[in-house]
């Protein structure tokens, strides 16, 4: 007996022994398998490091897409402004000073925000800067989560997303509101595939299919008539290429009952579609046959959104322009919903970064240029295009401010003319325009439209 334990005993630290070794040789392997993958990573393009379905934008040294987008900016971005000062009888003032200071982008530029991060009333210095960031960088904003339906249907989350759209309301962002279908079961409460597959198997595909039909308008009516005058967009249906599961059900018709329901329960809300776009590819045509449907069968569809992930692939800024080209022809505004971009190369991300906002501010089918998020702690995968973890101005970060609040806004100074009036030619947006006869100074407020905007300061 005293033999066999001894046998069994060499066997079991045998066994352990090539266990070990095994293991050991198997981290050496891996080891050295991430070591390589590291390498050629770094020597491929941060850009093509992740797979995905989506195009990064390729910094393109070919300028005439910036010449024609500086001659659009300077088109359709800006108006003019004539200011008449004038003394307490009426009479026009040469020579007076004006101040004419921007306040405001008439163009929407925004972010996605996390409404458990503005909700939460913390004190911390993460949370405060998180909150003071966004009015001071956007006019728009989307909250991230809180208005899915999965989200919305959780009435313990759902305080903490409508005190975030207050709050934002109250900051004077307008907001957008995302989503009301994202059409699959996987992206819809639980409980919807739950009703379905128990009605399909109780009472048969006729009445699931109806059960299905009447929870999705009830949801979009109930969210829509809930949330009515504090929502400016709503993406009505969010992916319907890649997601089409209740198209399959229930057939493409549904997709204009969704529109008309949204419609319905707020009809100044404006009303999108949003999608991934690939240039040149069946998703495209997919995504173009989708507008074309909704708007030949009475959707009210108001504008388009383009998702903008920046991943996988490599496109051209001239083949993004085409792509704005191509679905300006619906003519509905087109807003860019949610830009962001993968990669490590933080001056890639800036060139892209100024690229893609000087390609879409300068294309006059464009309203609205929206990131996914801004700060790299609160970003899906950790990349935000304004901050780093540490609060620290990303390249990409400076870029959006030069771009945004210097190259693209107006705050000048000047006399009036002869006539008692200055001229000039600003960015389309809310100013405060101040007016100084001698010891008389005035400020007045006022909105610079396309269509040109005089005003009159009585000194």
């Amino acid at each position: 007996m005293r033999d066999h334990n001894k046998q069994q005993k060499w066997k079991r630290r045998r066994q352990t022994s090539r266990i070990l070794l095994s293991g050991f040789v198997s981290f050496l392997i891996v080891f050295g398998i991430h070591i390589t993958l590291t390498l050629a990573q770094e020597a491929v393009p941060p850009v093509q490091q992740t797979k995905g379905n989506n195009l990064i934008a390729q910094v393109s040294s070919n300028d005439a897409w910036r010449q024609a987008a500086a001659n659009n900016i300077n088109t359709y971005r800006k108006g003019d402004l004539t200011v008449l000062v004038t003394n307490a009888n009426g009479t026009p003032v040469p020579n007076a000073d004006v101040h004419v200071a921007m306040k405001r982008h008439a163009y929407n530029f925004g972010s996605a925000v996390d409404e458990n991060i503005v909700y939460s009333g913390s004190t911390n210095p993460d949370a405060n800067k998180y909150r003071d960031s966004i009015p001071h960088l956007f006019n728009q904003a989307v909250i991230e989560n809180g208005l899915k339906w999965s989200k919305w249907d959780n009435l313990e989350l759902r305080p903490r997303t409508i005190e975030t759209l207050k709050w934002l309301r109250d900051k004077n962002l307008t907001v957008r509101g995302h989503n009301l279908v994202w059409p699959s079961f996987h992206n819809s409460p639980p409980s919807l595939e739950t009703l379905y597959n128990n009605t399909l198997k109780q009472q048969g595909q006729a009445a699931a299919d109806k059960v299905l039909r009447d929870t999705i308008i009830t949801h979009i009516r109930d969210e829509v008539a809930y949330l009515k005058g504090q929502i400016n967009d709503w993406d009505v249906i969010n992916e319907p290429s890649d997601n089409n599961a209740f198209q399959k059900i229930l057939g493409q018709s549904v997709l204009v009952d969704w529109f008309k329901a949204a419609h319905e329960a707020d009809p100044n809300a404006v009303l999108y579609i949003n999608e991934n776009f690939y240039n040149n590819s069946t998703h495209g045509d997919q995504y173009e046959s989708e507008i074309q449907y909704l708007l030949s069968n009475g959707a009210p569809l108001g504008g388009i959104g383009i998702e903008s992930h920046l991943m996988d692939g490599i496109i051209s800024i001239p083949q993004l322009v085409g792509i704005l080209d191509r679905l300006a022809k619906f003519n509905l505004p087109i807003k860019i919903t949610e830009f962001d971009i993968f990669t490590s190369d933080k001056q890639s991300q800036a060139n892209i970064t100024r690229d893609c906002l000087t390609a879409v501010f300068g294309h006059p089918a464009t309203n609205g240029f929206i990131m996914w998020g801004f700060w790299d702690r609160a970003q899906w995968f950790e990349n935000g295009p304004i901050y780093d973890r540490d609060w620290n101005l990303k390249l990409s970060g400076k870029v959006y401010m030069d771009l945004i609040f210097k190259e693209w806004w107006t705050d000048v100074v000047g006399k009036t003319d002869a006539n008692g009036e200055y001229k000039v030619r600003g960015f389309l947006g809310d100013y405060e325009v101040t007016a100084k006869n001698n010891l008389v100074s005035k400020t007045v407020s006022t909105t610079l439209s396309r269509n040109g905007t005089k005003l009159t300061i009585g000194t």
